[in-house]
């Protein structure tokens, strides 16, 4: 909105400007077609009037010599004559001064921005009027875009002040490009939709062809660049076309709902990047014209593309369409200007800005409307699964409570059944164990035996308690400590041992992992955590608090540096499983020396802990 407020500020500031100049001098323009003459051999040809101050003969090789006459009496000492157009190649003014001397400045797109005195991102000529020995003075002017040349003559105090508005409506239109690109950037973040990626490659390109067309970016993208300035606009334009484009069959899913339309989308696209090579290989002119088909052809397509689509039930093409009438518009009569079809006024020129910037609006409300779309649609899912579920939940508990005797009894058997069978796994572990010869191989089986067991003994727990949804951890990690004491006790050193449990019940969720990280841990205890020749300690506490849990193991072995044996804790299975079962549980852990004890310490949440 600010935007378009600007930009309405600047229409009647340019409006007042060309009542203004009106009044100041007369202007005529003979068009070289051969660009033959010189300013002597043109002062001899008739030049044709132009009440409006404006030469439009679309893309054309002639060269334009302009002929304007000053109303010195009306003017200041010093005036300013401006072009408004920064798409000009070379714009030379032509005066004489009362010494006799041929005044000559040459500015435009093929100069370095530093040869414009005045700062302007236009050529903007200072005229000493007090000086002149002739009212009349002279502009010749080349272009390969389109020959449209406005000019205006102004005090060097309204050229200013409005050199100010320009540089404001220009940012504002800029940055509110730039908003929309952020804002659209939040939205893929929170969406991981490719489609926000395109729009905001799309709205990039819009942003920097927008400012070269407007002149604004100019100065500091490419001040002392001449020849990319004068290419970069026709390149960024297809780029910007092709991102459009794509944007257009992925966010209304073109493929889908029409194959022609897609194949003409993809058409458009290698047409747009035909004329990227046009302009590589300098064929100028050319490039230009195919310019113009590709901006009103692929406005038209993605046109046709929204409007199938919204004909088709799609309600997210709404926003889509009224959008794309809006650029449709701006881009169709910035095409008709530049051909010089329509003229140039205060409505063609800044149209196509307009209705850039509307589209880039509107489009922004329709993919935060598709957010909205998708997060509704989503709630809704959630609500329908919640529902299902506890009405799921519901029946089940009716059925539940007309047989809670018997399902216990089932349930019960079940643990039994999981607990036995868990045993015929390590009776073949232990088959196994004596079958093989090589001791390394006995030590995995051994291992693996043992973490067998810690998963038995907890079914072995629940169907010889009255709760089966928890178990007693100290009854439960006792027995399994004395397991694993029991497997090392022929191998291993003398070792005291101390156990600190609290008497309390965890769900089976966390008991299950807890033993066996506590099998991994004391099981590394016992291997290596006794020293030969010393009075040999493992402890083991596990105490619970308000909010979490606190395991610790300790022994006498000389531990490990965490940071320096990375690799070895990457090849160790049992600290693997200690890791990630360490982070299922939502804990942390930590290594530490304290007493000429290494201790390896958890940090676990509690869930749903019983104090018994």
């Amino acid at each position: 909105m600010y935007v378009l407020f600007g930009l309405l500020i600047s229409t009647i500031q340019i409006q007042k400007c060309h009542a203004q100049t009106k009044a100041v001098f007369e202007m005529s323009f003979f068009e070289d077609v051969n660009a033959s003459h010189s300013l002597e051999s043109v002062k001899q040809e008739s030049f044709i009037n132009s009440p409006n101050h404006v030469v439009s003969l679309g893309i054309t090789k002639s060269t334009v010599w302009i002929k304007i006459k000053l109303k010195k009496a009306v003017l200041q000492p010093e005036a300013v004559l401006e072009v408004n157009r920064a798409f000009l190649d070379k714009t030379t003014l032509f005066y004489t001064v009362q010494n006799g001397k041929l005044v000559k400045e040459s500015l435009g797109i093929m100069y370095p921005y530093s040869k414009n005195k005045l700062n302007h991102f236009v050529p903007a000529f200072v005229i000493p009027t007090n000086k002149l020995t002739s009212p009349i003075i002279y502009l010749k002017v080349k272009s390969r875009w389109s020959t449209l040349i406005p000019v205006a003559i102004k005090t060097k105090e309204t050229f200013y002040k409005e050199r100010v508005t320009s540089y404001l409506i220009g940012g504002l239109l800029i940055g509110g490009l730039l908003l929309m690109g952020i804002y659209n950037l939040f939205l893929y973040f929170s969406t991981r939709d490719f489609s926000y990626v395109l729009y905001v490659l799309a709205l990039v390109g819009a942003i920097l062809s927008q400012g070269y067309i407007f002149g604004i970016l100019i100065p500091y993208l490419s001040p002392n660049s001449p020849e990319f300035s004068f290419r970069f606009p026709v390149i960024i334009m297809a780029f910007t076309g092709s991102f459009c484009c794509l944007f257009t069959i992925r966010f209304l899913e073109i493929k889908k709902t029409s194959t022609f339309l897609y194949y003409l989308l993809i058409g458009g696209i290698l047409f747009a990047s035909l004329n990227v090579l046009l302009e590589v290989l300098h064929f100028d002119y050319l490039s230009r014209k195919v310019n113009i088909v590709v901006v009103i052809g692929l406005s038209i397509i993605i046109f046709s593309s929204a409007l199938y689509s919204l004909i088709k039930g799609k309600k997210i093409a709404i926003y889509f369409t009224i959008a794309w009438t809006f650029y449709l518009f701006g881009m169709v009569i910035f095409a008709l200007k530049t051909i010089g079809v329509l003229p140039h006024n205060t409505i063609t020129e800044h149209f196509m800005h307009i209705g850039t910037f509307i589209e880039v609006l509107l489009l922004s409300f329709a993919l935060g409307h598709k957010y909205s779309l998708v997060r509704i649609e989503k709630e809704r899912l959630e609500l329908q699964t919640r529902e299902e579920l506890e009405l799921l939940v519901k029946n089940q508990t009716a059925k539940l409570e007309t047989s809670l005797a018997e399902k216990e009894i089932l349930l019960k058997e079940v643990h039994h059944r999981v607990k036995n069978n868990l045993q015929i796994v390590i009776s073949l572990l232990d088959l196994q164990v004596a079958s093989i010869k090589d001791s390394k191989n006995k030590e995995v089986l051994a291992q693996s035996k043992a973490r067998v067991y810690s998963m038995s003994l907890i079914h072995q727990k629940l169907y010889q308690s009255d709760n089966l949804a928890h178990v007693n951890m100290k009854n439960y990690l006792e027995e399994l400590f004395a397991f694993v004491q029991n497997s090392y006790q022929s191998t291993i050193q003398k070792a005291t041992h101390t156990l600190t449990i609290d008497n309390k019940e965890l769900s089976l969720t966390q008991a299950v992992p807890l033993g066996l990280i506590v099998n991994e841990l004391v099981t590394n205890s016992f291997k290596y955590g006794l020293q030969d020749g010393v009075l040999n300690k493992i402890n083991m506490s596990l105490l619970f608090n308000e909010e979490e849990l606190i395991l610790k193991i300790s022994d006498s072995g000389h531990g490990f540096d965490e940071t320096k044996n990375k690799q070895h804790i990457k090849t160790s299975l049992g600290l693997f499983l200690v890791k990630s079962l360490t982070k299922q549980l939502r804990g942390t852990v930590s290594r530490y020396t304290k007493e000429g004890l290494f201790v390896t310490q958890l940090n676990i949440p509690i869930e749903n802990a019983i104090e018994l």
